[in-house]
C-alpha cells in the first residue's frame, strides 16, 4: 500500500538520524540509514498494527554515545495488536551471538504506534526498567525508540534512555514527510 513510496523516500535520506537531550548534552544516540529502513518498513508491512524488534549496536568511549547500526524487523511468534505489542525472542539469541563476534550488543527496543505519537506508554517504560535490572539482557542502560504516526504520510520517532532508574526522552526526530514529497 504506502511501502513503495516510504521505501523510496528513506532511499533520499542522505545521513543517519541523531538524538541529542538538553538534560544530559554528553548524551546522544546515532540510528543508521539502515536501521531506519527496517523499522519503517516493518511499521508499513504492520499496517493498523504495532511491531516491532531489537536495536544492536555499540557505545562509544567518549562521553555517552549510542550507535545503534542495526534494527530487526519482529521476531517469528512475535504477537501484536492494534495498540500493543509482544515481542518474541525466537532466534535472537542466535543472532545476537553472531552480532557479538562483531562487537555489536543489544542496546534496547523499538516498536510502532500505528497512528498514534511516539511516546512511552506505562507498560514501556515498565518494560524498559525491568530489562535495565535484568543480568540476562547485560545492558544497563537499554534505549526504547517508538515510531509514531502513518508510514504513508508522516512519521516520528522518539527515544528513551532508561539509566540508573529513571528515563531521559530525548528530542523527537521526524523521519518521513511524504505530503511534501516532490514526486507526489
Amino acid at each position: 500500500m504506502f511501502y513503495g513510496r516510504t521505501r523510496a523516500l528513506i532511499e533520499l535520506m542522505p545521513s543517519p538520524l541523531q538524538f541529542r537531550s538538553d538534560e544530559l548534552p554528553e548524551a546522544s544516540i546515532w540510528l543508521s540509514v539502515d536501521a531506519v529502513s527496517v523499522m519503517v518498513s516493518a511499521a508499513a508491512k504492520a499496517g493498523r498494527q504495532e511491531t516491532g524488534g531489537i536495536l544492536i549496536g555499540r557505545y562509544s568511549t567518549e562521553g555517552w554515545v549510542a550507535d545503534v547500526v542495526e534494527a530487526t524487523p519482529k521476531p517469528p511468534r512475535s504477537q501484536a495488536g492494534w495498540n500493543w505489542f509482544q515481542r518474541s525472542a525466537s532466534g535472537l539469541a542466535e543472532l545476537l551471538k553472531d552480532r557479538w563476534k562483531r562487537d555489536l550488543h543489544y542496546l534496547g527496543e523499538w516498536h510502532f504506534h500505528p497512528g498514534g505519537v511516539p511516546s512511552p506508554s506505562a507498560p514501556d517504560v515498565r518494560a524498559m526498567q525491568k530489562i535495565a535490572r535484568d543480568a540476562a539482557y547485560n545492558c544497563a542502560s537499554p534505549i526504547l525508540l517508538i515510531l509514531g504516526g502513518y508510514p504513508g504520510t508522516s512519521m516520528t520517532v522518539s527515544a528513551t534512555l532508561f539509566r540508573d532508574g529513571r528515563s531521559m526522552r530525548f528530542k523527537d526526530v521526524a523521519i518521513v514527510n511524504l505530503k511534501s514529497a516532490p514526486w507526489k
